[in-house]
């Protein structure tokens, strides 16, 4: 167990992120020194809500540009810091041509990069990573198979690979490695956090994330047909980034944390939007069958083995480690879609 020196900077790696933007505000919010890492500094459609929410004050909020593919990008920003969250990684929507290059060796070298520095940098004492609940599994059918009918932290994604569902295969391989880097030596300590499908307002206004586009679907009509029988656990974006802070600042927090609120179906989400927002959008009002999603899945972006692992199976996620170790509240989920379609519609 450690204590940590809260007046010393904190550092976020690519702190433009949905989830890690979040992380950000709380803590100039509550006026912490921040440093965060970007991939350029020109950018100000990634960066601007940051540097409004600099200006808001009262902490303090440094930029640096660091590259994941560099080693040593990281060694000035993290500097004086005992805390490192390390949130970035690459994930791309729409076709991936060569995963190994994309995803994969990023995620690798990322980490690798970041957890290399955190030793070379004698401050370091803790490091909080976002990983992600596709580390924990591939496929919802695997709950069958679960002693007690649950996803725990004990479980390991098994099943994906380079050609199936590459990024959760990144995810899985760069969080594997991240656990071999930090029990190869003894000056930092690590915890991961592993969310499942995140929620909520979107700081930056960017929608290129596969959660926000979910319900981007949902809002724009494209189910209005029928809604595929698919569950998933969510969690709101603002309960993972709170999650990052307890991790970091709770002397005793270790291992994995899994965070996630609720299971829910894709249909259920749309009768919560019906229930606060009427006939505002086109949704469905029923599951769309089986037979026919096979046959247009493809076109949706489903393919069929991913179909055949998902559709129909009801995952459920043990998260009390979230809630008795780090002291975590989690949001009831019909706030956090209802202050998503908010936050879009604006």
């Amino acid at each position: 167990m450690q204590s940590f020196d809260q007046t010393l900077p904190i550092l976020i790696t690519g702190g433009s992120g949905y989830l890690a933007s979040w992380i950000v505000k709380y803590l100039v919010e509550a006026g912490y020194y921040v440093r965060t890492t970007v991939r350029s500094l020109k950018d100000e459609r990634k960066i601007g809500h940051l540097r409004r929410i600099a200006a808001a004050g009262p902490g303090r909020l440094e930029f640096y540009e660091a590259d994941l593919m560099r080693h040593g990008d990281f060694n000035t920003p993290m500097r004086g810091c005992e805390i490192v969250i390390h949130t970035a990684s690459p994930f791309l929507l729409g076709k991936i041509n060569n995963p190994q290059q994309q995803l994969i060796d990023p995620a690798l070298e990322g980490t690798k990069n970041v957890l290399y520095s955190a030793s070379e940098i004698k401050s370091v004492r803790r490091v909080v990573y976002t990983s992600s609940a596709v580390a924990i599994y591939a496929e919802a059918r695997e709950i069958m198979d679960q002693p007690k009918g649950t996803f725990t932290e004990q479980n390991w994604n098994l099943i994906s690979d380079l050609q199936y569902d590459p990024y959760a295969y990144s995810k899985t391989l760069a969080e594997k490695e991240a656990w071999v880097i930090a029990q190869s030596q003894k000056q930092w300590d690590l915890v991961t956090i592993n969310p499942t499908f995140l929620l909520g307002p979107t700081l930056s206004g960017r929608t290129d994330n596969v959660s926000i586009s979910t319900i981007q679907q949902l809002m724009n009509g494209e189910l209005r047909q029928g809604a595929p029988q698919l569950y998933f656990g969510v969690a709101d974006v603002r309960d993972a980034a709170q999650a990052h802070l307890l991790a970091a600042f709770t002397p005793e927090a270790s291992g994995r944390y899994l965070i996630s609120a609720q299971t829910m179906s894709i249909l259920e989400m749309a009768e919560i939007m019906r229930d606060h927002f009427g006939e505002a959008f086109k949704l469905p009002k029923k599951p769309i069958s089986n037979w026919l999603l096979y046959l247009i899945g493809p076109w949706l972006g489903f393919n069929h083995r991913f179909l055949r692992g998902n559709l129909g199976y009801v995952p459920q996620f043990d998260a009390s480690r979230s809630i008795e170790e780090l002291g975590l509240s989690y949001r009831p989920v019909e706030e956090t879609i209802v202050d998503t379609v908010e936050g879009l519609a604006e």
